[in-house]
């Protein structure tokens, strides 16, 4: 459980988070939803932490997406519990037990508060003044802050609102939009612009030199020479997009790399140069996307998935787990799987075939190649058969 630092009142915690989930979702352009958060049983009890139902204890607040993570929580002693309709519903009227929060999404109320308690759990860096290359070409919007060490090269723009962390390095003509969160160490390069409200993280890096060489061979040395291609191009980065920690996106040869409003980047992801990716993807943590890949809007690309070079993804789909997309994937909210990827029915029937079925097609060709007879090779294969797997 993590403890808050002074008790609150529970109808205090959940206000203030239906405004917040409110304003942020107007501001993401989100579709209107539930406003009011209703309160069965006590609106005034005193939390004093949030947890996971497993680790639920007196004065906590906790969700459930289930019934038995509801009981289990009132087990655990838990002071509120938010809750989704039907669960509220399947308590009944009788309940007995913590205070019920009830909201359609259990979950992102919960993210909600637990965001805005965070705050006190993260404090803002000690403002410091950067060292500035030409302060004088810099437009530096009102409320910036920059933590210490950063440095701001010649013609960078940073809007209203943004917070830039300790060693930042900015390069000449970084653009950043307004109420961004740059973490400590990252660094953009030249021709870089980032949208409003966009976080990037620790350690990424934005706009480095993409990697691509002309190959010129040398048959009398015994060489292949690697002919650098230099990269000038730049990245656009959208609106509300966010960028994992340790993260690189590479600039362009000539035209910009491109990542789509409200995409989010996770973890050790490499975006490759001249990539095209949507609005509204998710990408996560080891992905690897060669140069000049193209994904479609609402796409995701899951853990250590790889995309070939100007390989192509449509809008909506799903990119399963350490699959590799060699060519084109059509658009629609399927799963794609394997090497090559393929819609993932296909690919696990395959692989049930590989494994179940073709040791018993080869057995049997053998066999018959031998010359023996059908009574033989039935006899045979009923013996693999009545042998215990394992």
């Amino acid at each position: 459980m993590i403890s808050l630092p002074s008790p609150i009142a529970l109808q205090d915690l959940v206000g203030p988070a239906s405004d917040r989930l409110a304003r942020d979702l107007a501001l993401l352009g989100g579709p209107g939803g539930q406003t009011a958060v209703p309160i069965v049983g006590d609106g005034s009890v005193a939390i004093s932490g949030l947890s996971s139902s497993s680790e639920a204890a007196a004065g906590a607040l906790c969700f459930a997406v289930r019934r038995e993570f509801l009981e289990e929580a009132r087990g655990l002693g838990a002071a509120a519990v938010i809750v989704g309709p039907a669960l509220l519903e399947e308590a009944g009227p009788g309940w007995a037990g913590p205070a019920l929060v009830v909201f359609s999404e259990p979950r992102l109320l919960f993210s909600v508060i637990l965001g805005l308690q965070g705050e006190a759990f993260s404090p803002p860096w000690a403002a410091a003044e950067p060292f500035f290359k030409d302060r004088g070409s810099c437009d530096i919007g009102q409320g910036v802050v920059f933590g210490p060490f950063s440095y701001v090269g010649a013609g960078v723009s940073v809007g209203q609102g943004t917070r830039v962390g300790p060693r930042v390095f900015l390069d000449d003509g970084v653009s950043l939009g307004r109420d961004c969160v740059i973490h400590p160490g990252a660094v953009l390069r030249f021709g870089v612009r980032v949208g409003d409200r966009c976080q990037i993280h620790s350690n990424a890096v934005v706009g480095e030199d993409g990697f691509g060489y002309n190959q010129v061979p040398c048959p009398g040395q015994g060489r292949l020479v690697h002919y650098k291609n230099p990269h000038l191009g730049g990245v656009r980065i959208g609106d509300d997009v966010e960028i994992g920690a340790l993260a690189a996106i590479d600039r362009g040869l000539v035209a910009d790399t491109v990542i789509g409003r409200g995409t989010k980047i996770d973890n050790l992801v490499q975006i490759g140069h001249n990539c095209q990716v949507g609005q509204d993807c998710v990408v996560v943590a080891q992905v690897g996307a060669a140069g000049h890949s193209q994904v479609g809007d609402r796409a995701f690309l899951l853990g250590q998935s790889g995309l070939n070079h100007g390989a192509r993804i449509g809008h909506d789909a799903v990119i399963a787990g350490q699959s590799g997309v060699l060519g084109e994937i059509p658009p629609g909210r399927d799963v794609w799987t394997g090497t090559p990827a393929r819609p993932q029915r296909e690919e696990y029937t395959s692989q049930i075939l590989v494994k179940n079925d073709l040791p018993k097609w080869r057995k049997f060709l053998r066999l018959f190649m031998k010359g023996r007879s059908l009574d033989d090779i039935r006899e045979a294969l009923a013996e693999d058969r009545e042998k215990p797997s394992g």
